[in-house]
């Protein structure tokens, strides 16, 4: 018996570590992903130069690309003319694109230069319709274009954005392309940054082809209640959406109130995409658990019961 009690122990101890190590593997497992949600795609916000995101994008399983596009707005023809090939051969549709402008040329302020704004705005659309963008972002990387000095009237900064918006929208119509005001926080800029800022710009350009991306972070971090995608709603084209806490890919459902999101967008009558943005972590295991979250939600929370 002297020998056998300590055999007894080992063995038992080499049992638990066996079953913690094989739960530490399950946990690492990713989920199952679910298919996509008719009216709901989930697509993933992409650098496109010397990396292999977008290509990555198709094979986790992500709906549509949002491009990131100011490394593609500097490229020679030739070279853009390229990307474009690769982009549109990977296969998913390519939807919208952030940063449609230099990130240093003010559209509000003292000091806006109409001149190169109206030039640069016209090669970033030129550019979003060669690669068959319906939709590019002013918000993410280029918000502070549109920040104004602390002692600059802030409604004469609104006043000019408003204008800016005019002509976007113009210009956009003409290439078939709705840009879309992302409202961030003032850490961005001091120039719409809520939704129902937001809206009220929207409201007052009065064009099809300016609407509104709604950022879930955005309204977390600012406080926003969700109340306002209710009447925001026939306005929202496009949502990004990440884990507000450490701005990483979402995971699970009780890390953020997504529920409460969700449930306010349905109010709104949304129908349309959710950009993943945000840092992904180790890709191939954190996004097939954010495609399953937000597929789960969209199915429960957003699409008809039938």
């Amino acid at each position: 018996m002297q020998f056998i009690a300590p055999r007894l122990r080992l063995r038992f101890l080499l049992g638990v570590f066996l079953l913690g190590c094989s739960s530490l593997v399950a946990a690492d497992v990713a989920p199952a992903v679910p298919p996509p949600v008719p009216g709901f795609p989930i697509g993933r916000c992409v650098l496109v130069l010397n990396i292999t995101s977008p290509e990555d994008a198709k094979t986790a399983g992500f709906e549509y690309l949002e491009v990131n596009l100011p490394d593609l707005l500097p490229l020679p023809d030739e070279e853009f003319t390229r990307v474009v090939a690769r982009l549109r051969g990977i296969g998913i549709p390519l939807l919208s694109g952030y940063g449609f402008m230099p990130a240093d040329l003010k559209v509000v302020g003292p000091a806006v230069d109409h001149a190169r704004v109206d030039a640069a705005l016209r090669r970033g659309l030129d550019r979003a319709q060669q690669l068959g963008l319906s939709f590019v972002v002013h918000g993410n990387l280029i918000a502070g274009t549109r920040s104004a000095p602390e002692d600059f009237p802030a409604a004469e900064a609104r006043k000019q954005f408003a204008e800016f918006c005019r002509h976007a929208a113009r210009e956009g119509a003409a290439r078939g392309i709705t840009v879309l005001v992302q409202p961030m926080g003032r850490k961005s800029t001091n120039v719409i940054n809520t939704v129902a800022e937001g809206l009220a710009l929207v409201e007052e350009v009065h064009s099809p082809h300016l609407q509104l991306l709604v950022d879930f972070s955005s309204m977390v971090e600012g406080g926003e209640a969700f109340a306002i995608l209710q009447r925001a709603g026939p306005h929202i084209r496009q949502v990004e959406i990440q884990n507000p806490n450490g701005r990483i890919y979402p995971q699970r459902s009780d890390e953020a109130d997504y529920v409460s999101f969700f449930r306010a967008l349905k109010t709104g009558g949304y129908r349309g995409g959710f950009s993943i943005h945000g840092k992904p972590g180790d890709f191939f295991t954190t996004a097939p658990r954010a495609l399953a979250l937000l597929r789960g939600l969209a199915a429960t929370e957003l699409a008809e019961k039938k």
